[in-house]
This record gives C-alpha cells, sequence and structure tokens, in this order.
C-alpha cells in the first residue's frame, strides 16, 4: 500500500460531513415566517365557551326536543342536568358523548324536523358549557321553548 491511499472510514466521515452541512443549510435558510405559519397550522384552537349562548343554542337548534334539563324539554334523550361540582368545562368529552348517540340523534332529527341539525365547534364548546352550568340552567323555564316547539318534545 502507498502512503496516499485514502482510509474508506475517513472518505465516509468526509461525504457524511458534506451531507450534514448541506441540511443545516437548507434548515436555517429557511424563511422564518414560514416556520412560523407551520407553527401557526399546528396550534389548537379552542372556542371560549358561553354557557348563555348554549342555554339560546339548547332551544333554538332543538336540542330541547329530545333533552331535558331541570325538567324542561324531552325525554327521547337523556337529561342534560348539571351538578353542583361538575368541574371545568370539556367540550371535547361533551362532543364525544353526542358522537355516541349520534345515529338515534340523526334519526331522531329526521323524523321530527325533517333535517339533521347543524353545529360548529363553537356551538358545541357552548351547549356544553350550558350542560356543565347549574347556575345557567335554573333560567330554563318552559315558557322560553317557542310555543310550536312544545308540542315536538318527545318523551320516548
Amino acid at each position: 500500500m502507498s502512503g496516499s491511499a485514502r482510509s474508506p472510514i475517513g472518505g465516509a466521515i468526509v461525504v457524511l460531513a458534506v451531507l450534514l452541512a448541506v441540511v443545516l443549510l437548507v434548515v436555517l435558510s429557511r424563511p422564518a415566517a414560514a416556520t412560523e405559519e407551520r407553527a401557526k397550522a399546528d396550534q389548537l384552537v379552542m372556542p371560549l365557551p358561553s354557557a348563555e349562548r348554549g342555554r339560546e343554542l339548547f332551544i333554538v337548534k332543538g336540542c330541547v326536543v329530545c333533552h331535558s334539563v331541570n325538567g324542561v324539554g324531552g325525554g327521547a334523550g337523556p337529561a342534560l342536568d348539571a351538578t353542583a361540582a361538575a368541574g371545568p368545562i370539556d367540550p371535547l368529552d361533551f362532543a364525544a358523548r353526542m358522537w355516541r348517540g349520534a345515529l338515534a340523534m340523526a334519526d331522531l332529527q329526521a323524523m321530527e324536523f325533517g333535517y339533521q341539525i347543524d353545529l360548529t365547534g363553537a356551538e358545541i364548546a357552548d351547549l356544553a358549557a350550558f350542560a356543565n352550568s347549574a347556575e345557567s340552567q335554573a333560567y330554563l323555564e318552559e315558557d322560553d321553548i317557542p310555543e310550536l316547539m312544545r308540542g315536538w318534545t318527545l318523551d320516548e
């Protein structure tokens, strides 16, 4: 072997060093705005729930036809009475509970309304806040339900 022969390991190290330098150059040369946009896209957005808006939605969207609160509303679905120690509002858990009853709710809505109720994420958060608030529920009275809807409430 002559003194000018190179070691295969030494060549591999040089190649790896060059590849690492290229990767670092590409990563570091990315515009900061693109990195910030990516970070924003990965953020979780959670609406601020309002029990008062939830009380209004409970009536307007027709939830009251199948669900009751403090004895006001239908009995076809589970009662949504809040407990005094309800704890923090969890809109995702509320949506998961709705999902478990989705088939039955969709069928009942189609029969009673002729369409399926459409809810946004913010509206689900508001309904979760209402279902979690004994204070807001205390204000719900039979007179809050429009006269036409009172005949729609389902007991089974």
